[in-house]
């Protein structure tokens, strides 16, 4: 990616909507993005993208993910058209074949991008499809703006080369994976048409993880599996996905930090209750960079158990802007603590 050339607009007027059922894959995404300026709202499902549009949000561009469970990408994009909703949609999809633009534009989508993303890709649509609908002096504003703006972080310190959110973020995915696989692993029921159909679902998922994290060679196997799943080669899958499931699992568990034992373990609660009420009052507000501020300045703390599954939750919701989702788990997290105390 650092060899590829191009140049990235600025677009502080655009806004897009990233609907993807992987966590690690809305971060990626958002992260490929970032650069641009946009505004970005990301959905877990195709119900929650439908429920952004009946709210009445609008988005230059929805990026939707093609293959998710109990609604995918085509089945969501016909009901938001249904909605008359006729702004851009562009379809994510990592088994990019032959005369598959053909399927997408017929099912109402405007673009497909292939997965892992190209940022070649992703520069062109982004192009055609926001900052060209823009008159000169709206282009030429953003472009000064971005020059000042980066000129004035010129001395900033760079990012480390590892992201322990993004580590944290895919662990929770590949968490929920191995739940979903474990499971049908004990069923050994293939021939049933839903759990083959879940099994491809969650292989093909970890597949795009691993690719984002740089686990080419589990990858890898991850697509063995999936294009054993829909060919229906059972001896494949019967044969290769315990190890699989074994190799995903110990990857995660490298990945994921370990937790300070006891229930309390030498938290500082007032500084916890305080940045809890900061990040309630800010989805109260439907304010995600406070909330995102407040939940950054937690996340350097050293936590116990408990708290560091509530802090993982919320930033999963805020991931999403599940703003209402949020206050009820600080809700809940401050009135358990409170009973502890009494």
């Amino acid at each position: 990616m650092k060899r590829v050339q191009i140049t990235r607009e600025p677009m502080p007027y655009g806004s897009v909507l990233i609907v993807d059922d992987v966590e690690t894959n809305i971060y990626v995404a958002k992260g490929l993005m970032t650069p641009y300026g946009l505004k970005i709202d990301s959905a877990s499902s195709g119900f929650a993208a439908i429920d952004k549009i009946k709210e009445g949000n609008v988005y230059d561009i929805v990026f939707m993910d093609h293959m998710m469970p109990q609604m995918d990408g085509i089945e969501a994009t016909h009901k938001i058209r249904a909605m008359g909703y006729g702004h851009p949609i562009v379809a994510l999809t990592a088994n990019a074949v032959a005369g598959q633009a053909d399927i997408f534009l017929g099912n109402g989508f405007d673009d497909f991008i292939s997965k892992p993303i190209d940022i070649r890709q992703l520069n062109t649509i982004l192009n055609k499809l926001i900052r060209d609908k823009q008159p000169p002096e709206v282009i030429e504003t953003a472009r000064k703006r971005a020059e000042a703006e980066k000129e004035q972080s010129s001395d900033s310190p760079a990012q480390p080369a590892i992201d322990p959110h993004f580590a944290e973020i895919f662990a929770r995915d590949a968490s929920k994976a191995l739940a979903a696989l474990d499971a049908i692993v004990q069923k050994n029921d293939y021939l049933n048409d839903d759990t083959m159909r879940s099994y491809v679902i969650n292989v093909h998922g970890m597949k795009s993880a691993l690719a984002n994290i740089g686990k080419m060679d589990l990858s890898a196997i991850a697509l063995k599996l999936e294009t054993a799943g829909r060919e229906g080669k059972l001896e494949i899958i019967e044969s290769e996905t315990p190890a699989f499931i074994n190799a995903l699992r110990v990857y995660a568990e490298e990945l994921t930090p370990q937790e300070e034992s006891g229930e309390q373990a030498d938290e500082d609660q007032a500084c916890l209750r305080e940045k809890l009420a900061a990040i309630k009052a800010a989805c109260e507000e439907y304010d995600k960079n406070t909330a995102s501020n407040a939940l950054s300045e937690l996340k350097e703390k050293a936590w116990s158990k408990p708290t560091k599954a509530l802090l993982s939750g919320i930033d999963e919701n805020l991931l999403h802007s599940d703003f209402d989702v949020i206050v009820d788990m600080v809700n809940e997290f401050l009135g358990m603590q409170q009973e502890k105390k009494n």
